[in-house]
């Protein structure tokens, strides 16, 4: 098409607008549409958060089979390697894949703090990530049904020129639970995994989980639950 053929088509369509005053106002209007059509989408859209990250090939492999199997849908982040998750499923997830022992690598991430700061001292974002990483466990543990509310404190000993006197890091988890409500033997796995695989070095035998007040945790099903998540 030539200009003077396009310019002739132009003028043709500016005729038939001012001939019928209607078609801006349609076009108008499903642009409207259109745009709201997007903004619908776009609210509907779930909002993704990192379930782990830092995982090995099997554990990463093995972490995507569940979630196809439980039908979640889940995405890479290419720039942290992450597997990400719809961010109301991320709590009941790591419990639900902690019942199963997975992940089975120590020190997962959880993508907690921004990448890091300026003029911020190592020491201090050791103790901004210590205080992120025992938030997001207990608010993890604080999903399952019977716990009202959940602490966890991590004691992380400096890492030492010494083997022989490198210290365990170690875990207290203290729940309180609902009246008349119990943890059952797979949720005190849960919790126990839960901890022990996101902090490097931290065996499952070094994980306290107590009752606060007068809750109290079956001392039985917890002796039982460490045995077995230590020999697995």
């Amino acid at each position: 098409m030539n200009a003077t053929a396009a310019q002739t088509k132009s003028l043709e369509w500016l005729n038939r607008l001012r001939a019928n005053p209607k078609i801006p106002l349609i076009v108008a209007g499903s642009a409207a549409v259109a745009v709201m059509v997007a903004l619908i989408l776009w609210a509907k859209a779930p909002d993704y958060r990192t379930l782990f990250s830092n995982l090995s090939d099997q554990d990463g492999g093995a972490i995507v089979s569940q979630l196809t199997q439980m039908n979640i849908p889940y995405r890479f982040s290419e720039a942290s390697g992450a597997i990400e998750v719809p961010a109301d499923k991320v709590h009941e997830l790591r419990l639900r894949l902690a019942q199963q022992g997975l992940p089975k690598g120590g020190a997962v991430g959880f993508e907690l703090l921004d990448q890091e700061k300026f003029g911020i001292s190592q020491f201090s974002e050791q103790v901004n990530y210590q205080r992120a990483l025992e938030g997001e466990l207990s608010r993890t543990i604080e999903t399952i049904g019977p716990v009202k509310g959940a602490r966890v404190h991590l004691a992380m000993p400096k890492p030492s020129l010494f083997v022989r006197e490198q210290k365990s890091p170690s875990a207290s988890v203290t729940v309180n639970l609902l009246p008349g409500r119990a943890l059952d033997e797979g949720q005190i796995s849960a919790i126990v995994h839960l901890v022990s695989s996101a902090v490097a070095g931290l065996p499952p035998g070094n994980v306290t989980l107590v009752g606060s007040g007068r809750t109290s945790v079956n001392p039985v099903q917890y002796q039982r639950a460490r045995i077995l998540m230590m020999l697995s």
